[in-house]
């Protein structure tokens, strides 16, 4: 059975694809914001209080400032009361913030208007800020941000003066990368473990089962329920044991059946010779009769299940079938009438009508094959309809372009769970193996491939207690030349 491609596999990995990128996204992205949101470990207060032994000893709080600027890229600038820098370990210094008319003005901002009361920095009216309350911060130039400033009071040598800090701007250190190339492999390994125990759980059932299959065990299925391509193999791997399976069997029943049909006659030839040797001349020449009949029997079975190697051996070689066609233009109607009298003759107690309708063109036919196929029909219908009244019909019309055989018996008729088997080879829909209904099961699957082998087609239509129909459809191709048959 064809089916059409499928890329749900490809699809599904693609999609595996995107969500691991997206993770790997998303985890650089938190890593960095985590990174700059972490708290800072400097704040006024505790800048104070490291600051404060060295309060005393101006040389000593440079030297402490400088480690500031080493150890945590900490910019520190101190200014007196009237805004004179006193130490500072960055340079320029960083820029303190003036107060107008009780005001604090940020670095950048231009001095007072004109008539506007300026006065260096100092406490502002009321409660001066007091070192360790809540910092304040300013922004940058324009034309870009800075990190921001803090600033607070601080006591050196019992003076007041403000403590003006920031912290430098870094180049982006190895952590950030290091951790997202952490994440990013985290994330790698365990998409890739389980889109490869996602694909390799399916193939392992799959190798289970051909190794199964090996050994001899042909009930064993995949069961494998998946949309995409490996559902498509576990389903050929299920019907290719199936097939397999009903072959194997095939092959049984046509060992039994053709031990049984030649059991039979081989049983009463050998009655037969016995009594011929018995010098009984009218009762040798009974037997021979009966061994002529008996051979003509075995003769038939060995040259269906012949006929049924052979297109077995043939199929998928060559193109359309394994015999040497011998074709030749003939009506249809001559290979029926020629069927329909044999059948009168073999059976003419059975009520039988035959029906031809004109045909517009001929067939191009092997007569002996095709002529086949219609005795085999017309046998069929007569061994599976018991009743000696029920009819028989022939009829051969026409059908779009199509010269059409049709076999209607009233018999016994198939069920639909045999329906769909009855051109399987060796299938017998009527099991009982009983010599008016004897055969291998070879006959409706010859007549099958003969009729596919001259490019048409057959069908069947069949009931339970209603009878059969079977319909071979030959394409037309000419004006009908006289042949015989």
């Amino acid at each position: 059975m064809t089916r059409a491609p499928r890329s749900g596999l490809v699809w599904r990995l693609y999609a595996v694809g995107l969500v691991q990128f997206t993770l790997v996204v998303l985890s650089a992205v938190l890593i960095g914001y985590v990174l700059t949101h972490l708290p800072q470990r400097w704040d006024m207060q505790t800048l104070s209080a490291r600051l404060k032994p060295f309060a005393s000893d101006p040389a000593a709080l440079a030297e402490e400032l400088q480690k500031l600027r080493e150890s945590d890229r900490l910019m520190v600038s101190l200014y007196d009361e009237e805004g004179k820098l006193l130490v500072s370990n960055v340079v320029p210094a960083l820029r303190a913030p003036r107060l107008v008319n009780g005001q604090l003005l940020r670095p950048n901002e231009e001095g007072p208007p004109p008539g506007a009361n300026a006065v260096p920095l100092g406490p502002p009216p009321g409660r001066p800020p007091r070192f360790g309350a809540k910092p304040r911060h300013f922004g940058g130039p324009e034309g870009g941000p800075r990190p921001p400033e803090t600033f607070g009071r601080f006591d050196l040598n019992g003076r007041e003066c403000l403590l003006i800090a920031r912290f430098e701007h870094q180049r982006p250190g190895p952590l950030p990368l290091v951790l997202t190339m952490i994440s990013g492999l985290i994330v790698l390994g365990v998409g890739a473990f389980l889109t490869a125990r996602w694909i390799a759980r399916p193939l392992t059932q799959l190798s289970h089962m051909a190794t199964s299959l090996g050994r001899g065990d042909l009930s064993v299925r995949s069961e494998l329920k998946r949309k995409d391509e490996l559902g498509d193999v576990a389903r050929a791997f299920d019907e290719m044991a199936e097939r397999i399976q009903r072959l194997l069997q095939a092959e049984k029943e046509l060992l039994a059946n053709v031990a049984h049909e030649l059991r039979t006659p081989l049983a009463r030839i050998r009655v037969a010779l016995e009594i011929a040797g018995e010098g009984d001349a009218e009762a040798a020449r009974a037997s021979l009769a009966e061994i002529a009949v008996d051979l003509a029997e075995l003769e038939a079975l060995v040259n269906d299940v012949l006929t049924a190697a052979r297109f077995e051996l043939a199929e998928g070689v060559a193109p359309r079938s394994g015999f040497a066609l011998h074709l030749q233009e003939i009506a249809p109607r001559v290979i029926a009438e020629r069927a329909a009298e044999l059948f009168r003759g073999r059976h003419p107690n059975r009520p039988f009508s035959s029906q031809f309708s004109e045909i517009s063109g001929a067939i191009q036919a092997d007569p002996m094959l095709l002529r086949r196929v219609i005795d085999n029909l017309l046998e069929n219908a007569h061994k599976y309809s018991p009743e000696p009244e029920a009819p028989i019909a022939l009829s051969v019309s026409e059908r779009r372009g199509q010269a059409c055989i049709e076999v209607r018996d009233r018999g016994m008729g198939i069920s639909d769970d045999d329906l769909p088997r009855v051109f399987t080879a060796f299938f017998r829909g009527e099991r009982s193996r009983s010599r008016g209904t004897g055969g291998v099961g070879l006959g409706l699957t010859l007549a099958k491939r003969i009729v596919e082998a001259h490019g048409g087609s057959i069908e069947v239509e069949s009931g339970v207690g209603r009878g059969s129909t079977f319909r071979a459809c030959l394409p037309l191709i000419s004006n009908p030349a006289p042949a015989s048959a």
